[in-house]
């Protein structure tokens, strides 16, 4: 790493060879030579020996990255003489859950004025997916978080490019799923049969999953969504029927396509296509009169049937 600095800058002491050895045999055992001698120079700039263990060589996602512990940020703006003191945490939220927060202050002297520098943490972006202490202390574990944040904001000469364990601890957690963005990603469980279901709608939306390719040798997909479907892709032809209103219609001239926007009663949005022209003007006419109407999708998102909703469904 480049770029960590202090207020006065340090001289860089000479690391023996038979010292250099050891590290690499003990405390950066996968450092390139390379990325042992970033390591080295980032000790020297932050004024401490790599055998002090205040400033730990780690490599995440193949990358070294220098991490230290929340004590020594507090040393490093603590040596700047302009570090006047910070709030505790401030928690929001229930812990362990999407909501819970943690919000630090830290106080620095700027041009003889105490000046304050927040910083918020969230349990979502930092909780690890090894979280044993997560779960003991979960309080204390996010409040580190929001006050390194806090600290390098305050002091980021200090400070730039360091982190504190706690921060880094989410870096080997699995990649999340991406879901559709403002979209409802909670949809009722998709019925597999090629008959919408009976009975009360949900409201929801349609999954935007591209159609799978067939199977070798397989019938292609007929052209009359009524018609039967082969065996090949019974597996992968699902429906689902939302009622609503709709609010929202655009049609491309260019692809032809038709694209709508359905208000539940719930008060979620339903976003679906078509290009069949008879179910494209049905869309301008309900949509014209606010008529409720329920229409089938596939889990593509393009509609099957669009017709007038009943009493009973709306």
């Amino acid at each position: 790493m480049t770029g960590l600095v202090t207020t006065a800058p340090t001289a860089l002491p000479a690391v023996p060879a038979e010292q250099l050895a050891l590290i690499k045999r003990t405390i950066a055992k996968d450092a390139t030579d390379d990325e042992l001698a970033l390591f080295v120079h980032d000790c020297a700039r932050q004024g401490v020996h790599p055998l002090d263990k205040l400033i730990h060589f780690t490599k995440r996602k193949g990358k070294y990255t220098p991490i230290t512990s929340i004590d020594f940020f507090r040393i490093r703006a603590g040596d700047s003489g302009e570090c006047v003191g910070s709030d505790d945490a401030i928690f929001t939220g229930t812990p362990g859950t999407a909501s819970f927060e943690a919000r630090v202050t830290v106080y620095r002297l700027v041009q003889g004025q105490r000046g304050p520098f927040s910083a918020t943490a969230r349990w979502t972006e930092y909780k690890p997916d090894e979280d044993f202490m997560w779960k003991k202390m979960p309080h204390v574990m996010l409040a580190k978080c929001a006050e390194a944040l806090a600290l390098r904001k305050a002091f980021p000469k200090q400070l730039a490019g360091l982190y504190v364990k706690e921060e880094m601890e989410q870096a080997d957690n699995a990649p999340k799923p991406v879901t559709d963005r403002g979209r409802e990603c909670s949809p009722p469980p998709l019925n597999k049969s090629l008959t919408p279901s009976p009975g009360p709608v949900v409201a929801g939306t349609a999954s935007t999953v591209p159609h799978p390719e067939p199977a070798a040798g397989a019938a292609a997909v007929p052209a009359d969504l009524n018609a039967p479907i082969p065996d090949a892709w019974q597996p992968f032809v699902q429906k689902t029927a939302v009622t609503g209103t709709i609010t929202a219609g655009t049609r491309s001239k260019t692809t032809g396509k038709t694209t709508l926007t359905l208000t539940t009663d719930h008060g979620g949005l339903v976003q679906c296509y078509t290009t069949d022209h008879d179910v494209a003007r049905a869309v301008t006419r309900y949509k014209d009169v606010k008529t409720p109407v329920t229409v089938t999708l596939l889990d593509s998102g393009e509609i099957v049937t669009l017709a007038e909703a009943t009493d009973a469904a709306f």
